[in-house]
């Protein structure tokens, strides 16, 4: 993170895969707190607890935290890296809040993705041109980091090597490579306003034609 700070970079870690609390470990967790806050409490958390075990369900959703699909969200000038599902879920949010990620999110950096575009962004012209020009994927591979990779399933957007063939080990061996491109992306970067196509209503269309 320090070198991130030299960089001015904002961090946001977001982590859409931990959404839920174990009931049986929430409830242990408590056992314990209430050691070191008192008696007083200890009654609260036991009625808690009795309410807890009414419930069928054996996981509950933790507070303020969404599905990973409703968990992402992004400002001005924001670029991604998303590892394995991220890449699907990031995706996910391109096709639901199109207009507003092509116009804010100026790179995105997708590390052995499990996203598929044909399925997810189907044959949207933008969304497929947006993509070409501001994503790039890194991904395992025997060959050297940053040497291309394409392969036949995926072709949408620039694919290089990882530098490894480990899942685990490609957000690590490809980190410095990420950060160079996402550098060069923002100093490159260009405005680019996607707007919505103006709707067509019996109003506008009488002032074309008296026009």
């Amino acid at each position: 993170m320090y070198g991130l700070a030299i960089a001015h970079y904002d961090v946001i870690v977001l982590n859409p895969n931990d959404n839920f609390v174990d009931l049986k470990m929430e409830k242990e967790w408590k056992g314990l707190l209430t050691q070191n806050i008192g008696s007083s409490s200890l009654k609260m958390v036991q009625a808690e607890n009795v309410l807890s075990l009414q419930q069928p369900l054996q996981y509950i959703p933790k507070r303020c935290s969404n599905t990973p699909e409703e968990h992402m969200t992004e400002s001005k000038d924001v670029a991604f890296i998303v590892h394995g599902y991220g890449g699907l879920v990031f995706m996910d949010l391109l096709v639901r809040r199109k207009w507003e990620v092509m116009n804010k999110v100026y790179a995105v950096a997708l590390i052995d993705s499990d996203h598929h575009v044909g399925h997810q962004l189907g044959s949207d012209v933008q969304l497929l041109a947006w993509i070409k020009h501001h994503c790039r994927e890194w991904v395992t591979s025997p060959k050297p980091l940053d040497k291309p990779a394409a392969t036949v399933l995926k072709k949408e957007f620039p694919i290089v090597s990882a530098g490894t063939e480990e899942h685990n080990l490609a957000p690590s061996s490809s980190l410095q490579s990420i950060f160079k491109y996402l550098k060069k992306a923002l100093k490159a970067k260009t405005t680019i306003n996607f707007s919505r196509v103006p709707v067509v209503t019996r109003s506008s269309t009488k002032r074309k034609q008296s026009a």
